[in-house]
C-alpha cells in the first residue's frame, strides 16, 4: 500500500520541485535582470552628468573670453543648455535621499542666468560688469564642483562602486556599507552651501524672494497634525480619520502635514496639506484603474464639483489630457474676467468611476494674488496686431501671468492654431510685448 502510495507521489513531488526551482531560477534571472538594467542606467547618468558638467566649465570659460557679441549669445545659450541637462541628470539618479538641493539650486540659478542673458538683444543692452562678475565666480564654483565630482567618479571606477548599494545604504541607512559616492555628493553639497550669495540680477533674486515668501503668504492659523487628518477626510469624503497616520515634513521654506490613508481594499491615499492654514496643496489616490465609462464632458465636471466641494472657488478648465483611462484637467482662478495663471492646479479624475486620482495645488495655494488688475492700456485690436498673423485665433481673454522677471502683468491671452496645433499668446495689455507663447497639450478645456 504505502509503496503503491510512495511511487505515485514521488515523481509528483520531484516534478513540483524541478517545477518550483525553474521557476525561482527564472523569477532571479527576472529579477537580475532588473537590477542589472536599473544599474546601467544609473551609471549612465552619473558618467553624462560628468561629461555635461566637463562642458558647462568649458562654457562658462569661453564666456569670460569672448568678445564678440553674437557668439557671446550663442555661448550662453549653451550654458543654459548644459546646466538643464546636468540637472536632468541628478534626476536620474536616486539623489531622494541624498543631501544635494544646494548643488541643484546652483545649477538651476545657473541655467537661468545664462537663459535671461542669452536671449536678450547684448547689441541693445549689452552685459555689464556686474553680470561678468557673475560669470567670473560662476566659473570659478562650477570648477570646483566639476573637480570634486570627478574625484567621485574615479573612486567609483577604482573602486567598483555600484549605484544599487548607494540606494540601499540610503534606505536602510546601513553605516558598514562604502558610502564613498553618498560622501562625495556630500562633500559637493556642503561646499555649495557655504559659498558666499550670488549676484544673480534682478530677474533670479526676484524669483528667489518669491520661493522664500511662500509662507509668508499662506493665510490661516497653524493647524494641528488632528486637523489635517479631519481636513483629509473632508477632502476623501470620509465619515472619520479611522485608519489615517500623519507626519510632518518640512518642504523648501515651509512645513507640511502629511496625510496616509489605507483603503478597505488595500488602497494607498496620500495627501499634504500646509500646517499653516491646512491647505490642500497634493493628494494621489494609488489604485488601478478600469475600463473607461465615463466621457471627458462627465470628469471635467466631477473635477469641478470637487474643487468646488473643498473651496477652491472660481476655477476654470484650460487644457485636458487623458492617459491610461485617467484624464488631468489643470485649471486656472478667474476673477472679474481675468484669468489669473499663477492660480493653477492640476487635478486627476478616473474615468472608469469619476473618482477623484490627484491634485497638484501648490500653484494655488502659494501664488494668491491680492489685487487683480483689470485695466488695460492697449485694446484687443492694438494688442492683436502683435500676434503671429499665421495664428488663426479662436479666442480672447484677459490674463494676468508672471513675466520673466517674476512680475505681475496684465496680458491679452490669444487663444488659437496653428496647422493642427494650438497655442496661446501672451501680449501685455500695457506696451504689447509678446511675454509668453504656449503650446497646449489638447483642446482648450472649455471646449471638452
Amino acid at each position: 500500500m504505502y509503496r503503491t502510495v510512495a511511487a505515485i507521489l514521488f515523481p509528483i513531488t520531484l516534478i513540483a520541485l524541478v517545477v518550483t526551482a525553474a521557476w525561482g531560477y527564472q523569477e532571479n534571472q527576472d529579477k537580475n535582470s532588473i537590477l542589472i538594467k536599473a544599474e546601467n542606467q544609473y551609471q549612465r547618468a552619473f558618467h553624462d552628468l560628468n561629461d555635461h558638467m566637463d562642458k558647462l566649465q568649458d562654457e562658462l570659460g569661453k564666456t569670460l573670453a569672448l568678445n564678440s557679441r553674437r557668439q557671446l549669445s550663442t555661448c550662453m545659450t549653451n550654458v543654459w543648455r548644459l546646466a538643464y541637462a546636468a540637472q536632468s541628470d541628478l534626476g536620474q539618479l536616486p539623489m531622494t535621499l541624498m543631501p544635494f538641493d544646494k548643488a541643484e539650486k546652483f545649477l538651476f540659478n545657473t541655467g537661468q542666468f545664462a537663459y535671461h542673458v542669452g536671449v536678450r538683444d547684448l547689441n541693445k543692452e549689452p552685459m555689464t560688469d556686474k553680470e561678468w562678475n557673475t560669470l567670473q565666480t560662476l566659473y570659478t564654483r562650477s570648477k570646483e564642483i566639476t573637480g570634486d565630482l570627478r574625484k567621485v567618479q574615479n573612486d567609483t571606477l577604482d573602486k567598483n562602486l555600484r549605484w544599487m548599494d548607494v540606494e540601499l545604504a540610503l534606505a536602510t541607512e546601513d553605516k558598514k556599507m562604502d558610502n564613498t559616492i553618498i560622501d562625495g555628493f556630500r562633500r559637493v553639497n556642503e561646499r555649495v552651501s557655504h559659498y558666499p550669495e550670488v549676484d544673480w540680477g534682478p530677474t533670479i533674486n526676484n524669483m528667489a524672494v518669491r520661493e522664500r515668501q511662500r509662507e509668508s503668504r499662506l493665510q490661516g492659523e497653524k493647524i494641528s497634525p488632528a486637523e489635517a487628518k479631519r481636513r483629509a477626510a473632508q477632502v476623501l469624503g470620509l465619515p472619520s480619520v479611522k485608519g489615517m497616520s500623519v507626519t510632518l515634513n518640512r518642504k523648501n521654506d515651509y512645513q507640511t502635514y502629511s496625510v496616509r490613508y489605507q483603503t478597505r481594499q488595500n488602497h494607498e491615499v496620500y495627501a499634504d496639506l500646509t500646517t499653516k492654514g491646512g491647505h490642500l496643496i497634493w493628494m494621489i489616490y494609488d489604485r488601478p484603474v478600469n475600463d473607461r465609462k465615463l466621457s471627458m464632458e462627465q470628469a471635467q465636471d466631477k473635477a469641478k464639483r470637487f474643487l468646488d466641494r473643498i473651496g477652491y472657488k472660481n476655477m476654470v478648465p484650460i487644457s485636458y489630457d487623458e492617459v491610461g483611462n485617467i484624464a488631468t484637467f489643470d485649471f486656472v482662478h478667474r476673477e472679474n474676467g481675468v484669468y489669473i495663471y499663477p492660480e493653477a492646479l492640476v487635478v486627476k479624475v478616473a474615468l472608469d468611476n469619476g473618482q477623484i486620482m490627484g491634485l497638484q495645488a501648490d500653484e494655488y495655494v502659494f501664488n494668491k494674488v491680492s489685487a487683480v488688475k483689470s485695466d488695460p492700456k492697449l485694446t484687443q485690436a492694438e494688442a492683436r496686431k502683435q500676434v503671429n498673423p499665421r495664428l488663426k485665433v479662436q479666442d480672447v481673454n484677459l490674463a494676468m501671468i508672471y513675466n520673466d522677471e517674476g512680475k505681475e502683468v496684465l496680458c491679452y491671452e490669444f487663444l488659437g492654431r496653428l496647422d493642427k496645433d494650438q497655442y496661446r499668446i501672451f501680449i501685455n495689455a500695457d506696451n504689447g510685448d509678446e511675454e509668453f507663447v504656449e503650446k497646449i497639450k489638447k483642446a482648450d478645456g472649455d471646449q471638452v
